[in-house]
């Protein structure tokens, strides 16, 4: 019992720092800035964070979300990574073989970069997703048994291959583009990881999250804002923006597009948590 406890207590402290570094992958990679180099500093005013105030969970609490040194908030964001990924990898190493654990919570992390990085660019990285791909096939192959290399490409194939057929029925339809390639990759990756069926419960659930979002969002008066300066030379490639420094006003297409991502990835990381209990449920329908 005591060993269970310290390595549930180890699992929850070795989330909270890859929360802390998906925090900041999130806020480089759009920017093409290195994720290594310099150490993390406040997004407002530059300045370095020096090491004991960056304890992920505690320093946010203590700073009370605000920068110690410009007194500037910080992003909430940050905090629920932190927590999110601390408490979800306590519980997949309770419930689930090293192995397979260790797999679930990588997905997991790939799925908190890219709903972060959507929500705020409205762009999902291929970097991630296609990569992840190659990854949840070989996690699933290796050291995901109830998953297995044919449950894992059935999964890419119905995922990626579905969304992308929508996406030409769309373009044919409505002459325009309904479903990014990086939606198409994000399904992909989580069919690579979860299998068949976890890729049509991401798939059915996140529409249904979708839905809930896009009422919200107009409600709210339309999708979040993106973020106030010059949009990178990567998004801009991405989103058919004329160059990086054109205004983010210039761009109506960017103002007025709601995230998909965030939805897909809240729906996968779902049935990676409770994937057991879910197909008990349903089998036992």
């Amino acid at each position: 019992m005591a060993i269970t406890l310290l390595g549930a207590a180890l699992a929850f402290i070795f989330g909270a720092s890859i929360g802390s570094f998906v925090g900041v992958v999130a806020y480089r990679l759009p920017r093409e800035l290195s994720i290594v180099k310099p150490r993390s500093f406040c997004p407002h005013c530059k300045k370095a964070i020096p090491a004991w105030r960056n304890i992920p969970i505690v320093s946010y609490l203590a700073l009370r979300g605000h920068c110690a040194d410009c007194n500037a908030p910080i992003g909430f964001r940050y905090f629920l990574a932190e927590l999110g990924l601390a408490s979800a990898a306590m519980y997949f190493y309770l419930h689930f073989p090293l192995g397979d654990a260790l797999a679930r919570f990588g997905f997991c992390a790939a799925l908190f970069v890219v709903a972060l990085i959507d929500y705020d660019w409205r762009v999902i990285h291929n970097a991630i997703t296609f990569v992840g791909m190659l990854l949840g096939f070989l996690a699933a192959s290796l050291l995901m048994p109830e998953i297995g290399w044919k449950d894992s490409l059935a999964g890419i194939g119905v995922g990626a291959g579905f969304l992308f057929l929508t996406g030409v029925l769309y373009s044919l339809v409505r002459g325009a583009e309904g479903v990014g390639l990086g939606d198409v990759f994000l399904l992909g990756m989580a069919g690579a990881f979860l299998g068949l069926w976890g890729v049509i419960f991401t798939l059915f659930v996140g529409s249904i999250l979708g839905a809930v979002g896009g009422v919200a969002f107009a409600i709210a008066g339309g999708a979040p804002p993106l973020p106030d300066e010059e949009i990178p030379e990567a998004i801009a490639e991405v989103t058919g923006a004329r160059h990086a420094d054109d205004p983010i006003e210039d761009v109506p297409m960017l103002q007025t597009a709601v995230p998909f991502g965030p939805f897909l990835a809240m729906a996968a990381a779902i049935f990676a948590l409770f994937q057991p209990q879910l197909t008990n449920w349903y089998l036992s329908r």
